[in-house]
């Protein structure tokens, strides 16, 4: 699933095609994505000027002239845009579940359930394969925002991301770290990549309960968590399988990771190989060394003095 880094990351790169085009035409292909009447949306996007993209949490916002039209990509959603200066891929790769897999700009295909083109020129396609992928549409007025993400927790890289804010946030939790950091009332946009490195970083186990969390370990948490999001906006977003941003290419982050799905390899870190256990349904890889589940030990590596060292370059 996209995660904040991912989102971002398309969002940078549709900003600079798609701000001040004007909508001439929408195309739906499966409705089942549309939060909205299909006959609605085309009807109240058309003529509409996009005025900026935002983002909020794992949420994209393009804000038209009286609306805002929202992404949200669920699994397997792409978002990209289709330059009409630009010839589209031919005889790119397909992934045998997953269908489009590091493809460049493309034609619509039978994944592809909305289009959006431009009286300039272009046109800005969504494609999702699995269809847990959710289109919004508002009508501007005040507060409509405020309300819509009323349940998401705080936003990284903003002042409301701040420490006692965040350490405020742990009160009378009971559950695993893990869980707490995949609620995406806690903390927005974080997903199953982003907390399992956030937690390596932060040197916590991922099945700790809440209770045994130090407050020095929150606060390396809470530093973490901005420290791995950053680093995966960096690199473009981490692709496994679908995840592309706006020109349809894959991101590498995958290739920095230090313990998400590396488990059986070696701890860049330390050489303990990495583990993978389940934690509320969800998979979780950590280095049980740099990770103890008891909490730090005395001489233990955890945070950032080694791992400049040995981080994949």
């Amino acid at each position: 699933m996209p995660e904040l880094p991912e989102v971002e990351t398309v969002r940078r790169g549709l900003e600079p095609h798609v701000v001040g085009l004007s909508i001439e035409d929408v195309w739906v292909g499966d409705s089942k994505i549309l939060q909205v009447e299909a006959q609605r949306l085309t009807q109240d996007v058309l003529g509409q000027t996009i005025q900026g993209l935002s983002r909020r949490g794992k949420y994209l916002l393009f804000e038209l002239d009286s609306h805002y039209l929202i992404f949200h990509f669920g699994m397997t959603g792409q978002l990209t845009f289709r330059d009409p200066n630009r010839p589209d891929c031919q005889g790119f790769r397909r992934h045998p579940v997953t269908g489009l897999q590091r493809a460049l700009q493309h034609a619509p295909d039978r994944h592809t359930h909305l289009l959006i083109r431009f009286r300039q020129g272009g046109a800005v396609l969504f494609r999702d394969i699995r269809k847990f992928g959710k289109v919004f549409l508002i009508e501007k007025g005040e507060d409509v925002l405020s309300a819509f993400f009323g349940g998401l927790g705080l936003e990284p890289f903003t002042p409301a991301y701040n420490l006692p804010a965040f350490l405020k946030r742990f009160r009378n939790r009971k559950l695993a770290i893990k869980s707490l950091l995949l609620n995406q009332a806690f903390v927005a946009g974080i997903g199953n990549i982003y907390a399992d490195e956030a937690l390596f970083n932060a040197g916590i186990h991922p099945s700790r309960k809440i209770r045994s969390i130090r407050i020095v370990e929150r606060e390396r948490l809470f530093k973490a968590i901005t420290q791995v999001l950053k680093r995966g906006i960096e690199y473009g977003g981490t692709s496994f399988r679908d995840f592309v941003n706006s020109d349809g290419e894959a991101g590498s982050h995958q290739e920095k990771l230090m313990v998400y799905g590396r488990q059986g390899e070696s701890c860049h870190r330390c050489g303990t190989l990495i583990q993978k256990i389940v934690i509320g349904q969800r998979s979780s890889s950590f280095c049980s060394t740099c990770q103890p589940r008891g909490g730090p030990q005395p001489g233990l590596c955890i945070g950032s003095r080694h791992e400049a060292a040995k981080v994949p370059p």
